[in-house]
């Protein structure tokens, strides 16, 4: 019998304009990811069910990437730090802040909302532009910009990974909200509104009590000898970006200095992106995303490959665009 996975068109947790609030709805969201993933990676029809239905809910092809390659070989956050954020960092203490920050004062405060409302916009454009496919682009175009407006805005040089993944998350969510829309959020005095109630765009197109279903249609298990030509061509797609380390390093000026390794991290987390010596099987699952009044009605093939005894989500060969609902 096909696998179902429904949620409902209610979000839990909203997005509010106080920065804390947002970093502790992504907290319990990435919690909550990680929990599901724990106990689906031994089954490659639940692998992809899971990858498709998260980004089909919410837009979220950022997390998503928890579950394929590129996850394999290091924790998620380690491979965003190493092989994007550090060529961005400068968080010595020779590097003066500007003075608001840490101060939790208004001029702080429109800081990071500047900040988050610029990055934002530009997040939608590259969302439009590659949707989460091409992740190297994204990341890469992605910090190159918050270290422009983040020195437009603070009038300082500093840079740190906690104020990128804040700035990265926080659109993430953002972007979520305004598809599913969010609760209204009160204060501890449970008077006080933090957060009107929006609504997003699925209420807007599919109606308040919209319900997206991901379905698992067919699962194909892939003979030795596909299997074994998969893998070739995996190899042979995956070895521009794996070898792209030194190269990338060498434009932003990525240098090993002392004890900083910065360099030399960047390249190990580009190779080892091949797996093609580690997969053992590769299984084609075909999902169907729709809604209970026949507007949505999307079916998508997502090749999952098998190493170990985990199965993941193969991100080089995958096209996810129809899973973006919410920029058609």
């Amino acid at each position: 019998m096909a696998d179902k996975k429904e949620k409902k068109s209610t979000r839990t947790g909203a997005y509010a304009v106080i920065t804390s609030v947002v970093m502790a709805v992504v907290l319990v969201v990435i919690t909550i990811f990680a929990y599901t993933t724990r106990y689906t990676a031994f089954s490659p029809e639940k692998t992809v069910q899971s990858y498709v239905d998260g980004i089909v809910q919410t837009g979220d092809g950022y997390n998503a990437y928890k579950t394929t390659l590129v996850s394999k070989s290091m924790k998620y956050g380690d491979f965003i730090i190493k092989g994007y954020m550090n060529a961005y960092v400068n968080d010595g203490d020779d590097v003066k802040q500007a003075d608001f920050v840490g101060s939790g004062n208004d001029a702080e405060q429109k800081a990071i909302d500047s900040v988050y409302s610029q990055m934002y916009d530009y997040y939608i454009e590259l969302l439009n532009t590659y949707t989460w496919d091409d992740y190297d682009s994204f990341f890469t175009k992605y910090f190159e910009k918050l270290a422009q407006v983040r020195h437009e805005v603070y009038k300082d040089e500093y840079m740190d990974t906690e104020f990128m993944f804040g700035a990265l998350e926080a659109n993430v969510q953002s972007y979520a909200d305004s598809l599913t829309g969010t609760d209204e959020v009160l204060a501890a005095d449970n008077k006080t509104v933090l957060s009107e109630a929006t609504k997003g765009k699925y209420q807007e197109k599919f109606g308040d009590d919209y319900k997206l279903t991901t379905t698992v249609k067919e699962v194909k298990e892939l003979s030795a000898d596909e299997t074994k030509a998969y893998i070739e061509a995996y190899k042979t797609s995956i070895k521009a970006i794996a070898d792209s380390g030194a190269a990338k390093a060498d434009a932003l000026g990525v240098k090993d200095e002392d004890d900083n390794t910065a360099k030399t991290d960047m390249v190990d987390t580009f190779s080892s992106l091949d797996h093609s010596e580690e997969i053992t099987a590769v299984a084609e699952v075909t999902c169907q995303v729709k809604d209970e009044k026949g507007k949505v009605d999307v079916e998508i093939t997502v090749p999952a490959v098998k190493i170990g005894k985990s199965w993941y989500i193969d991100n080089t060969n995958l096209s996810t665009n129809p899973l973006y609902i919410g920029l058609k």
